[in-house]
Order: structure tokens, then C-alpha cells, then sequence
């Protein structure tokens, strides 16, 4: 039978890996009301380190634990990088709007204001208009984004370069006319 401490640990680690991860299986994706379980990838429940962790239901959760360490752990890893690419796809990486909810403007520059605002707007904008169009041209993309969300087309240049960095969602690469093209990775 379990003890109280090792209740409150599996606890304050599932809502943990659900607020990193969000709540649902790592693989299939369901969500609860499915009965989601803590996945140790290094099949040692007594390894609670965070990176080892992650949410998977029974059926997933037990294939997983039939499989060599190595293999369970390229699953995983595959896994989280597939659903990672998604998110970005949907609503751009979740560090731009954690700290946009965390960070206190209200004392910052006017530029510090404006920027919080503007960039999340802009890669809200772009991710959708690419989900929809599947591509756009970087000028488009530039100076259409500076129209809709009010900043300067050198501004929404900088918002790209970011997202088509080698660690941002999109890409750049030239057409058929060489015309420089935005679209997702």
C-alpha cells in the first residue's frame, strides 16, 4: 500500500508533467478521461527526474514498458518532438507566451510593451495564415504581419528571422522564380 509521501510525489509530479506537456498521452494523444499514468522512460520507478517522465494511458504505458530501455527512450523522444512540432504549428512555441504571462510589463520601456504584444500577434498571425495557405512569400509575410498587428515591416523581419531560425517552426527556401518562401519545417 502506498504511503502518503509517495501519493503527494505521484501527484505534484503528474500535475507538473501535465502543465509541461499537457494532459494527455504522450503517444495516441487521448485525454481524460482516459486514466493517464506517470511513464518512467528508464523503466525505474524510483527515477522521478523530471526529463524521465511523461504521461502515457495503460495501453501505451504498458507497450512501453516491454521495450528495451534505449528503444522506450527514442519512443519517447520521438514522441515529444512530433508533439512539439504540432504545438509550434498551432500557437508558435509556448516559451513566447509563458513569459509574456509571467513577465511584469507594466514597468518596462514602451518598446518592451510594444514588442510583448506585437510578437505574439504576429506569430499567432503567421502560423495560422501558413496552416491555412500551407506557404507564404517573406515579403508577404513581412509586410502583410506589420499591417495586421501594427508594427513596423523591420520589426515583423526580425519576428521572421526568429521563427525561421534553425530552433524556430518554419522555414525559408526559394520557389520555382526564386522567390524567397515561409512554411513549416
Amino acid at each position: 500500500m502506498a504511503n502518503r509521501f509517495q501519493v503527494r510525489q505521484h501527484d505534484i509530479a503528474y500535475k507538473f508533467i501535465a502543465a509541461r506537456d499537457g494532459e494527455y498521452c504522450l503517444q495516441c494523444k487521448r485525454k481524460p478521461p482516459v486514466k493517464l499514468q506517470i511513464d518512467h522512460a528508464d523503466n525505474n520507478p524510483d527515477n522521478w527526474d523530471p526529463e524521465n517522465l511523461h504521461l502515457l494511458c495503460q495501453k501505451h504505458n504498458l507497450e512501453l514498458r516491454g521495450k528495451p530501455v534505449a528503444e522506450h527512450k527514442k519512443a519517447i523522444r520521438d514522441y515529444s518532438a512530433n508533439n512539439e512540432r504540432e504545438r509550434a504549428r498551432e500557437r508558435g512555441r509556448e516559451n513566447t507566451h509563458l513569459v509574456k504571462d509571467m513577465v511584469d510589463f507594466r514597468n518596462a520601456s514602451p518598446e518592451m510593451k510594444a514588442n510583448s504584444y506585437y510578437e505574439t500577434q504576429f506569430r499567432e498571425w503567421l502560423l495560422t495564415v501558413i496552416r491555412e495557405q500551407r506557404l507564404i512569400t517573406k515579403v508577404e509575410a513581412a509586410n502583410s504581419g506589420a499591417e495586421v498587428v501594427g508594427c513596423s515591416p523591420l520589426t515583423a523581419n526580425r519576428y521572421l528571422a526568429k521563427l525561421t531560425s534553425s530552433v524556430g517552426p518554419l522555414r525559408e527556401s526559394k520557389d520555382a522564380t526564386g522567390t524567397i518562401i515561409i512554411s513549416f519545417k
